[in-house]
């Protein structure tokens, strides 16, 4: 199944280098550009998944202690998303028995 897996993947990357083979030498940098760009947006947003994991791990593990709430935001202001933040605290906020003051 792994050596499918790596056909696979390294079709793919022989598929990309033609495509860029096939870009005009003008265009070159702006695609350079958008395949950084590319790479680091699922950097990022890995990173944002692994602080998102880690504060559902906290709040299931926690007996209120205000030291564990106060981790679990500090971990929570590494999520880069402004309107994910707000919507994850109406879920905090409607949860029975939680209370963020």
């Amino acid at each position: 199944m792994m050596n499918n897996y790596k056909v696979t993947a390294t079709k793919q990357r022989l598929d990309l280098l033609m495509e860029i083979e096939q870009t005009p030498e003008e265009f070159i940098p702006e695609l350079l550009n958008f395949v950084r760009l590319f790479r680091e947006s699922l950097i990022t947003k890995q990173t944002s998944v692994n602080a998102w994991n880690n504060a559902i791990h906290q709040i299931n593990n926690s007996d209120q202690n205000p030291e564990k709430f106060k981790n679990l935001f500090d971990s929570w202001a590494e999520l880069d998303d402004e309107n994910e933040q707000k919507e994850t605290l109406k879920i905090i906020e409607s949860l029975e028995g939680v209370s963020i003051e």
